[in-house]
């Protein structure tokens, strides 16, 4: 026996299998101790009430939603919420981020100190608080009668923003999505690994047009019969008819997502360009590139390389983000399982699936861009 515990291997062993089994048996013990707590006070779980109607509503809905839905689906409806919150706000942050953080390295003095302003405003002011602030603003926003207009082609009332929008079935919509992304990733797969291995610009105005042609042939299918299509606001009294409205709960949490998470993306992307060493950009100089060329063609392409780690978690912490949407009263996945405890009881299966949820994205999310971190980095040791 002293033997076997004199073997450092055996003893290494032995001591991982105890600190298992002590994991196991705490983990055990509380299931046990929680399942009879539950029991003495008459609470069940299980899964049997996603089917039960919620007898109540959701203001903002991608799929079709109203009193008489179950619970699954209104799970579902919070999920896709929180989705194309996440989406929005990823994209508008990027953008912005990016803008902002290539104008903080510029030669114009008065460009970058405007940069650094907006970095150190935004970035320092709680989440929270921004989003109070433009609920606030939007919500405070003159009445459907007395809205501004855009040349009476979008309308912005305290009851939300209204804009043009398509005559088109939603299923529709999400097929030409689902269409472009496939054929962009066929035309990478091409000029990747087969065909087209120059940079011909008659070739990507041919993959352009297609693609074009493409989205509009299944967005015309999906076309709602005996409408025009395009949906034009319209205003009508006390009311706008119409169009795309958006709730102004919903534009709130997206500026305010957006613009915060700017800030962050701005730094990170500063950090990334001034990490390319000056060489590389001397060569390009004596290549004679000009200053734009360099730009999009060294500095742009090795930051991207240097700097996506960073952001793959920075755009992991956005999406956790859109729970704030909550406070201000967005019908995101957060709130409608907060809901949903309410009025069924059933909290640990609800907050199982809020963390199954936002696991689901923040993992998916993750995976894919550390694919493409690994697919884009550069081997050896001289990677700037």
């Amino acid at each position: 026996m002293f033997a076997v515990l004199r073997n450092r291997k055996h003893r290494d062993i032995g001591l991982q299998v105890l600190f298992i089994g002590v994991i196991v048996a705490i983990l055990a013990s509380a299931v046990i101790i929680t399942r009879r707590n539950l029991d003495a006070q008459g609470i069940a779980v299980g899964w049997d009430f996603l089917n039960y109607a919620t007898g109540w509503t959701i203001s903002f809905s991608l799929i079709p939603y109203d009193i008489n839905s179950s619970y699954a689906r209104a799970l579902a409806v919070g999920f896709l919420n929180t989705l194309l919150l996440a989406a929005l706000t990823l994209f508008l942050a990027t953008i912005l981020g990016g803008a902002i953080g290539t104008a903080r390295l510029s030669a114009h003095r008065l460009l970058s100190k405007i940069a650094l302003v907006y970095v150190q405003f935004f970035r320092n002011i709680p989440l929270i608080l921004q989003a109070f602030f433009w609920y606030s603003v939007f919500t405070h926003l003159p009445n459907a009668r007395n809205a501004y207009n855009l040349g009476e082609l979008a309308y912005f009332s305290n009851r939300g923003f209204y804009l043009p929008g398509l005559n088109i079935e939603r299923g529709a919509i999400g097929l030409a999505v689902l269409t472009a992304v496939a054929l962009l990733i066929v035309g990478y797969g091409v000029r990747r690994f087969a065909v087209l291995r120059r940079n011909d610009g008659l070739v990507k105005l041919a993959g352009f047009v297609i693609l074009v042609v493409a989205v509009a042939g299944v967005l015309s299918s999906g076309r709602i019969a005996e409408t025009p299509l395009f949906d034009l606001p319209v205003q009508r009294g006390l009311r706008i008819a119409g169009g795309l409205e958006l709730a102004p709960e919903f534009c709130a949490a997206v500026i305010a997502i957006s613009l915060f998470g700017a800030s962050y993306i701005a730094e990170i992307v500063r950090a990334g360009l001034l990490a390319v060493s000056r060489g590389k950009v001397e060569a390009g100089l004596a290549l004679g590139l000009t200053g734009s060329q360099i730009f999009w063609k060294i500095r742009l392409p090795l930051a991207i390389r240097i700097m996506l780690p960073t952001l793959t978690n920075q755009y992991v912490w956005l999406v956790k983000a859109t729970s704030i949407g909550i406070a201000i009263g967005f019908s995101d996945f957060f709130m409608v399982v907060a809901n949903s405890i309410n009025h069924s009881g059933q909290t640990l299966s609800l907050i199982f699936i809020l963390i199954a949820g936002f696991w689901a994205i923040n993992f998916s999310l993750a995976a894919v861009l550390n694919a493409v971190n690994r697919a884009i980095a550069l081997r050896g040791q001289n990677v700037r």
